[in-house]
């Protein structure tokens, strides 16, 4: 913006009544405080050695990035270690920028152009996106009241030469008919909190020990798991010593017990998917990961809110170089 724009903008606002500059006032103030978390490059531990207690001395720069020395164990790191942009040649600003056009739903080309970077770059930096959301969402626990269902989605090869069935354009139909092994199924729980989980179990219909593989870590002891009675829920409800509300049709539900929360959800991700115009079966569980992190942060897969997603990605502490990203989490079943 340059200083005429910027006059011009700041006579505008003194136009506005005292209540609407209060509202930009607190606006303002909230995304300072983001981006002061944000900037706050001072290691709290060391990616090394792990000590949370050991003291850190500047040693120089690699590159632009500040470096720093653990005096517990000697080995250096610089100040992004375990974080989204190390290991990268991309600027913080162009992966802020990608961040947001990723979670907008835009196509790859899209956003390497943004950036003006090349579709493998931009392909890589999706993924490696995508894997920090899945470790994000990791933690978060499903409690109280829970919805959980099942959806379906066609399976898809995508970049590789298809075997075992006839192959098919985008957008076509299964080659067998109803519920079979084409249809991945996908497990999605909820709670009223807001919290969400969505993994791919299985092909078709899934079994008990699928769904306690998928959402068993993350529903909480005691809790009120409301299911439309399929019977592969039943192990991980009598292990978890969860109430069972059973909602076999919507004659059934009521102002508290329904499972609108969890349909709404297979909509939405349908959605996003068709944004994507299809997402290869091995890289699903990503994507998902992606959907619940929209879901519980911005709650809105077209107006998501990138400093909620930021702030998560922000507590995330992991090394993930290209080479794990080719193999690593990869979906196979």
């Amino acid at each position: 913006m340059g200083r005429r724009e910027l006059v011009s903008l700041i006579e505008q606002i003194e136009q506005l009544s005292e209540y609407q500059i209060e509202q930009i006032r607190k606006l303002a103030e909230g995304f300072l405080g983001v981006q002061m978390q944000l900037n706050d490059s001072t290691p709290k531990s060391c990616p090394c050695c792990g000590s949370t207690t050991a003291h850190f001395i500047k040693k120089g720069f690699s590159g632009r990035k500040q470096r720093y020395q653990c005096k517990d164990c000697g080995k250096k790191f610089t100040c992004d270690a375990g974080k989204i942009t190390a290991f990268s040649h991309q600027s913080e600003d162009k992966w802020v920028t990608f961040i947001e056009d990723t979670l907008s739903m835009k196509t790859l080309d899209q956003c390497a152009e943004h950036i003006s970077v090349c579709h493998t770059t931009a392909f890589y930096m999706r993924q490696k996106l995508l894997a920090f959301l899945e470790e994000a969402v990791q933690g978060s626990m499903l409690s109280g009241l829970i919805e959980a269902d099942e959806t379906y989605l066609l399976e898809s090869q995508k970049g590789v030469c298809v075997t075992g069935r006839k192959p098919r354009k985008h957008g076509e139909s299964a080659t067998k008919r109803g519920l079979s092994d084409e249809q991945m199924c996908i497990c999605v729980a909820a709670d009223r909190d807001g919290n969400v989980v969505a993994r791919c179990v299985n092909r078709a219909k899934p079994s008990a020990e699928n769904i306690r593989m998928a959402i068993g870590g993350r529903i909480a002891e005691k809790s009120v798991f409301q299911c439309d009675g399929e019977k592969a829920y039943n192990k991980l409800i009598e292990e978890k010593q969860c109430i069972q509300v059973v909602l076999n049709s919507y004659a059934d539900y009521n102002k508290v017990y329904h499972l609108n929360t969890v349909n709404s959800l297979h909509s939405r991700l349908k959605d996003m998917m068709k944004h994507f115009n299809g997402v290869s079966t091995k890289y699903l569980n990503r994507y998902l990961a992606m959907f619940a992190a929209l879901e519980q942060t911005g709650r809105s897969l077209f107006h998501p809110n990138v400093d909620a997603v930021r702030t998560m990605l922000a507590h995330v502490n992991t090394a993930l170089p290209i080479r794990s990203l080719r193999k690593d989490g990869l979906l196979s079943i």
